[in-house]
């Protein structure tokens, strides 16, 4: 690659003189695929560029509220090319966050996708205008209009698309993405093209692609920072990439596409893990016995320790089946998003699939560490990448510089100072630890690191990760801050209650609430206290049947748990549990 190129203009230039590549993005249409060549790629978005630069969009931030696709990557690149800055929002958003993410970002024009998008839009704001993404609707603009008329642009001044691409410098702002929000309001982080930029250059010191062979397989929102940047490096290495039409649909698509590389998020790789063992022991009890020693080998082995003939056994057995439900040649999968357990990390490896989990966060553009095929360690989320200075403060919490740190919130100086501090460095609000080899473990969340009424510290992020991590649980929400011990609120799986309701022949209801069920979540938990310290262990819980939702701000759209709303909301089962020690 040439890695002269410093921002989204000269990435531009570089692909145009790349050979031809007729099979590029894939986007899936019913039960086809709608297949968009390079040139196809290129050509729309120089139409788009032009088009927005004559609406006068330059300076100015423009929503993208549509589903991931090609279109998704050719408005993005469009508006930054025009000077625009781009404002991804999820399709899924609460409508109070969007109305504050509307009014934060000053937004006057968004794409969108249906009309009850732009009833929620028009609620908040009627000014905005709207620009539908799929067919025109009468009174309206829509995609293919622009492309229409940055065309009749192009034709009248055929060099006005270079002159735009020799404006860009590389600290222009490029886009402001809206954190998740899970403690709070929203915040829109600003990043420049240098910080975008400076993340393909750091995946590609760190991870080999071929142009050819290798085939990427995309199904998390774009308007996630850490799949938008795998995404910019993806066609930064002109892979082929196919977008899923439905998350629902990944496990069918996995098996049509074949991909050779896909970024996941440690919930779905749970939730695959417990299809593969519910459906592999369906069965006699020979085949049982066999499918749980394999598991069981699975997540306890050292992937890194040699493999012995029970090993090449369970292989040949149970493994090579388990792999073809990513398809038959799935070589890299890198998590991000949260943190992966352990468990789960040496069971994919085991299992044959290269796994590497990384970690960084919104305003860090957002890659501060990652494993990779060199370096991999379980337990970790790897070394700093390249060009991102890391060290740990005095309080044990993380610190991150480099090109790829943010410019700053978006409105907010007073959080900005609270983060960046005069040395550049970012505060990132999660502590850890960095051993002699340069490996990096997050060890908790600074905010979420409960200090209950007894003074004694405790971390509900890997006491909620162990409650989910047998699949009875779609979310667990420890509290114990300011309270004389740790209790529970765990939020049941649906598919898990269906299964049981059926093997009790009930109700789910009745299952939920059933003695049965009560002494299972009791023994699990009582098993799972033995393994902490007596001020961590869980000491009470409720099982609670209605799930958090985006639009209740009780859920992100990146479905982490908004852990101060559903404590209000919990205010009376929470005090049930402490009544009888206040």
């Amino acid at each position: 690659m040439n890695t002269r190129f410093r921002h989204f203009g000269e990435l531009y230039t570089y692909l145009e003189t790349q050979p031809p590549k007729e099979d590029f993005l894939h986007h899936r249409i019913g039960a086809g695929w709608e297949t968009f060549s390079k040139a196809e790629f290129l050509l729309t978005i120089r139409y788009l560029t032009l088009a927005s630069h004559e609406n006068g969009w330059r300076d100015k931030q423009v929503a993208i509220a549509v589903s991931p696709s090609p279109y998704w990557l050719m408005l993005d690149y469009a508006l930054i090319l025009s000077g625009a800055v781009t404002v991804p929002l999820f399709t899924n958003i609460s409508s109070k966050n969007l109305l504050f993410e509307f009014l934060d970002a000053y937004i006057h024009t968004a794409f969108i996708e249906s009309k009850e998008q732009e009833n929620i839009i028009h609620r908040s704001d009627k000014s905005i205008e709207v620009i539908y993404l799929g067919e025109h609707k009468s009174g309206y603009r829509a995609f293919g209009e622009l492309v229409k008329k940055g065309k009749e642009i192009d034709k009248g001044n055929p060099k006005l698309f270079e002159e735009l691409l020799c404006r860009i410098e590389e600290n222009d702002l490029a886009t402001i993405v809206y954190t998740s929000g899970t403690s709070g309001t929203p915040k829109g982080v600003e990043l420049t093209h240098k910080n975008l930029i400076s993340q393909i250059h750091a995946i590609e010191k760190q991870y080999h692609f071929d142009r050819e062979s290798d085939i990427a397989f995309s199904f998390l929102p774009l308007a996630h920072i850490f799949e938008r940047t795998i995404m910019h490096f993806y066609l930064s290495q002109e892979l082929r990439i196919y977008f899923a039409d439905d998350v629902k649909n990944v496990g069918l698509l996995l098996k049509e596409v074949n991909p050779t590389v896909m970024t996941v998020v440690p919930r779905l790789l749970e939730k695959v893990f417990f299809k593969m063992k519910l459906k592999a022991l369906e069965g006699n009890i020979v085949k049982q016995l066999l499918v749980r020693l394999a598991f069981y080998r699975a997540t306890t082995k050292n992937p890194e320790s040699t493999k012995n003939m029970l090993d090449r056994g369970l292989d040949a057995l149970v493994y090579k089946k388990l792999r073809q439900a990513l398809g038959s040649r799935m070589r890299m999968m890198i998590s991000g998003g949260a943190a992966l357990s352990d468990m789960l990390y040496c069971f994919y490896l085991n299992i044959g699939i290269p796994l590497y989990q990384g970690y960084g966060l919104t305003e860090s553009s957002p890659v501060i560490c990652a494993n990779t095929p060199k370096a991999n360690k379980i337990g970790t989320c790897g070394k700093a990448f390249p060009g991102v200075e890391v060290q740990i403060s005095q309080e044990g919490e993380l610190l991150a510089r480099g090109d790829n740190i943010m410019r700053g919130y978006h409105n907010n100086k007073e959080a900005t100072d609270q983060v960046i501090d005069a040395d550049g460095w970012l505060h990132t609000g999660d502590l850890a630890t960095i051993d002699e080899e340069g490996f990096i473990t997050i060890t908790g969340r600074k905010k979420e690191l409960l200090k209950t009424s007894t003074g004694e510290y405790v971390s509900s992020v890997y006491i909620e990760q162990k409650l989910v991590s047998n699949g009875w649980f779609e979310h667990a929400l420890i509290v114990g801050h300011g309270r004389p011990f740790v209790v529970a609120l765990l939020f049941v799986d649906a598919d898990f209650l269906g299964r049981l309701a059926t093997k009790m022949k009930s109700t789910p209801r009745k299952a939920l609430e059933s003695e049965k069920f009560r002494k299972m979540t009791e023994k699990f938990i009582a098993k799972f206290n033995k393994k902490l310290n007596h001020w961590e262990k869980v000491r009470d819980f409720r099982v609670l049947a209605e799930h958090p939702t985006i639009e209740a701000g009780e859920l992100t759209p990146s479905m982490k748990l908004a852990k101060k709303q559903l404590i209000e909301r919990y205010g009376y089962e929470i005090d049930e549990m402490y009544k009888d020690h206040l």
